[in-house]
């Protein structure tokens, strides 16, 4: 099979071309804006088309949340219509279109875990503009799978957007980590995430599901496992409230993601996020030389 996918050099993206590429699938990287503008309609229709996927996997977007909520026409534009020209060209070709989506289309006020059939009620731009996408999508495609997901970590994309080399680069810097103890949801091992999708595309259930490890935790206990698991001092990580961070965009309080629809559907029940986040670290050790 043929897999087109978008966002390669990212997080998510990196892995999923990986596990793919590990389990036979003819895989195309469009890595970046120097591949291909995404956000160029005619370009994206053309290059897609050219390419020829059976699937394309739709990884690429900004993922910055603050930055969306500061410049949200440029964000709309990298999230919303990028993901528009994808549906055109799937469309066009009568390809599968596999979307990443977020747990952020919810507002947090939930204190069970949220399920498909759920409200969306995005309390930030970043999430107004992920289900803008899934709209987008809903509305133009018949064969289609949104997978919604929550915090992800891996050991790839760029440093920048990696938690975990956030946390290893300001505690061996001395400083501390100031983590928000009031936000509560999933976790995603991008390796984990990216051999689900191999599952899914397995199939022809066609929809929205949840997709996450087992359990749940506040971003300061995922910070300071994330510590403990380096073996660098746990108490430079430190809780706090989120409106202490004063951050330009809200964020919801709790997006814990029910993923018994896909446990069901699929047959995949991830593993707990803590022993994901072992072998992950083991991962970036390697990749960073720690070892």
């Amino acid at each position: 099979m043929r897999v087109l996918v978008t966002g390669a050099a990212g997080l998510l993206g990196s892995d999923v071309s990986k596990v793919f590429k590990k389990r036979g699938y003819e895989v195309i990287e469009i890595k970046d804006e120097n591949d291909l503008d995404l956000r160029d309609a005619d370009l994206t229709v053309d290059y897609i088309s050219r390419c020829d996927p059976e699937v394309v996997i739709h990884c690429a977007g900004t993922h910055d949340i603050d930055f969306v909520e500061t410049h949200p026409e440029q964000a709309y534009e990298n999230i919303v219509s990028s993901t528009r020209n994808i549906v055109e060209a799937c469309k066009e070709l009568g390809c599968v279109l596999l979307y990443p989506g977020s747990d952020y289309i919810f507002d947090g006020e939930k204190s069970s875990p949220y399920k498909e059939a759920d409200e969306p009620r995005p309390v930030n731009i970043y999430g107004k503009a992920k289900l803008s996408s899934e709209k987008a999508i809903m509305s133009s495609l018949k064969e289609y799978f949104i997978i919604r997901l929550p915090i992800l970590f891996g050991s790839g994309g760029s440093k920048e957007a990696n938690i975990i080399y956030k946390t290893y680069s300001l505690i061996t810097s001395g400083k501390e980590v100031k983590v928000p103890s009031d936000q509560v949801s999933s976790c995603g091992y991008t390796v984990d995430v990216a051999e689900a999708f191999t599952r899914v595309l397995d199939s022809r259930s066609f929809g929205i599901y949840h997709l996450a490890n087992g359990g749940s935790c506040s971003r300061y206990e995922l910070y300071k496992e994330i510590a403990s698991q380096l073996s660098l001092p746990a108490e430079k990580v430190v809780p706090c409230q989120s409106a202490e961070l004063k951050r330009p965009a809200k964020r919801p309080k709790y997006t814990v993601l029910d993923t018994s629809l896909a446990e069901k559907t699929f047959g995949i029940r991830l593993r707990s996020w803590k022993k994901a986040l072992e072998e992950c670290v083991i991962e970036f050790r390697k990749k960073y030389a720690l070892l």
